[in-house]
């Protein structure tokens, strides 16, 4: 098994593409009976090794056992939170839960995560439910969802609402984790990425995106040409393969958004520029 090449090389670097472009090839010439190879890939990092005017020579040869791309979606995320929630004896006591329904029932699932968190983030008749929120938070600009990010955020929250209890033990509190809490895990994490992912897997590209600190959330063609200069275009299509932008339509016209996950540690105000 192959594993986590988006930390060996400087990401959407000539480097890095060769070397991937390499090791696709000499797949290609490896079989056995007893061994089969198995290399994990995100799909920029395989969209940017294929996708070039170069081509690529047999590629049906190296795809033809291609597994679907792993994408996490709500329910799977609200899974895996209840499933770490009972694995902890205290509040499973706490809250009188019931470990063998969380595999036999979604609605349990559910009702297991609402004892623990409130409904909504934000008040309003309007407001998604707090597990779509998060969800909608931890996305990057490709849609995509990682359960380490999802857990980061979680994390911090837990840690938050402990210094709030601590801060005033006689306090109450109608949920386990509660909004301040929940609202606070989302910011370090949008600032944990903003370090930990753009600035330290990107190092090329800092320079770049380093100029949509503290602007709009939202851009269209015109305005990224006069933050980035002549190589707007290319590098638009960087920024969007790492997930930094989304591209949409309104209106006849592209606009490019960037997602929720880096607003805050970016220092975005809502609006278009």
């Amino acid at each position: 098994m192959v594993d986590r090449l988006d930390e060996i090389f400087p990401r959407r670097s000539d480097v890095e593409k060769m070397a991937l472009r390499g090791l696709l090839r000499a797949m290609r010439y490896f079989a056995s009976a007893n061994i089969r190879v198995k290399v994990f890939l995100r799909d920029d990092m395989l969209e940017q090794v294929v996708g070039t005017s170069d081509g690529f020579t047999a590629l049906t040869h190296v795809t033809a056992r291609q597994a679907d791309t792993l994408r996490w979606t709500e329910d799977q995320i609200l899974t895996m939170v209840v499933k770490r929630l009972v694995a902890n004896d205290a509040l499973v006591a706490y809250l009188e839960l019931n470990r063998e329904q969380i595999d036999a029932s979604a609605s349990y699932r559910t009702q297991c995560f609402d004892r623990v968190f409130p409904p909504n983030v934000f008040k309003g008749t309007r407001q998604s439910s707090t597990i779509r929120w998060i969800c909608n938070r931890c996305a990057d600009g490709r849609g995509v969802i990682t359960p380490r990010d999802v857990l980061d955020l979680l994390i911090r929250a837990k840690q938050k609402q402990q210094d709030i209890c601590g801060a005033d033990p006689e306090g109450k509190s109608e949920w386990v984790i509660d909004t301040a809490a929940i609202q606070y895990g989302f910011e370090e994490l949008s600032k944990r990425k903003r370090d930990t992912y753009l600035r330290a897997e990107f190092p090329h590209l800092w320079k770049d995106i380093e100029k949509f600190s503290g602007g709009k959330t939202e851009y269209n063609a015109s305005a990224l040409q006069t933050l980035l200069g002549k190589k707007w275009q290319s590098t638009s299509e960087h920024l969007l393969a790492v997930g930094f932008f989304s591209k949409n339509e309104k209106h006849g016209e592209a606009v490019f958004s960037i997602p929720f996950l880096y607003r805050h540690g970016m220092q975005l105000t809502q609006g278009r520029a």
